[in-house]
């Protein structure tokens, strides 16, 4: 996010440096050549070599200017750095401590074994998403604050395959259709890819009318479903923090949200389509 942040701002300030110093050296160039009565005219070797010069200077001047922006966006950056990493030690911190009282909480209210008392029925599933949102704000916060990558040689179909055995349970009423084409092994950061996997199939079930399909090839997979489409207003926001485009469903909008940010930290691309169906591209 700050690398983007930073180039904007070294981009920016070389377009207007470049725009400025090409309009004032046009100028230049054409006033001192042009010709003036009483004024002989320039030869056309010393045109040349006065373009030159002033293509050169162009030059040089570009170069300082990206030089001396890269060094003033990082000093710029730098507060807004440190105040967004010390917020996300904050949060991790937070949702660690907060683990301790909401397991205990979920505990006495297991061992209180009252049955049928609607209320402690409430008060079990708010447990339980109070739980689940503290849980996604924790991984969250550990994704923007690691970066290193950990790759490792990984068998992708295994992975697959225990997580969608963990999710049988949730497919009973769906149709799961897969196509897994992959190699023995593949270079990958495993526990990124699983979380991944996890968050948009778990998404694909919310969303699903009937059916699922997973598809896997190589270094892409596709995971898509048969439900409401999303609309093309709401298409490029999926993946902002806290952005429901169904403010009915369950959660609170940062499943898809750690998936862009687990899958930026390894350097892969994850997208969303809404044709036909509902679809989310991992490129790995």
């Amino acid at each position: 996010m700050f690398k983007k942040l930073r180039n904007r701002i070294i981009f920016t300030t070389m377009a207007v440096t470049g725009t400025v110093v090409s309009v004032v050296f046009v100028l230049v160039f054409v006033l001192t050549t042009r010709s003036v009565p009483g004024r002989p005219m320039m030869p056309d070797a010393l045109k040349g070599d006065l373009a030159l010069s002033l293509i050169l200077s162009g030059i040089a001047i570009e170069i300082t200017a990206a030089i001396v922006s890269y060094f003033m966006a990082e000093e710029a950056i730098k507060p807004v750095r440190e105040a967004y990493n010390a917020q996300k030690i904050f949060i991790a911190n937070a949702s660690h401590e907060i683990k301790t009282p909401l397991a205990a909480i979920s505990a006495n209210l297991e061992a209180a074994d009252i049955h049928g008392n609607r209320w402690i029925k409430n008060v079990e599933r708010e447990t339980e998403k109070l739980t689940m949102l503290n849980s996604e704000l924790l991984t969250l916060a550990r994704t923007d604050l690691v970066t290193e990558r950990k790759a490792e040689d990984t068998n992708l179909r295994e992975v697959i395959d225990t997580t969608l055995e963990n999710l049988t349970p949730r497919l009973q009423n769906r149709t799961l259709k897969k196509k897994i084409v992959l190699p023995e092994k593949t270079r990958i950061n495993r526990g990124d890819f699983e979380q991944i996997l996890n968050i948009l199939m778990d998404n694909a079930i919310k969303y699903s009318d009937s059916k699922i399909i997973l598809d896997v090839n190589g270094h892409k997979l596709v995971v898509e479903n048969d439900g409401a489409k999303i609309s093309p207003e709401a298409l490029p926001h999926v993946f902002e923090r806290f952005y429901q485009a169904d403010k009915t469903s369950e959660g609170v909008g940062l499943g898809l949200s750690i998936a862009k940010s687990l899958a930026e930290r390894n350097g892969w691309k994850l997208s969303a389509n809404s044709g036909k169906n509902t679809s989310f591209i991992l490129e790995f």
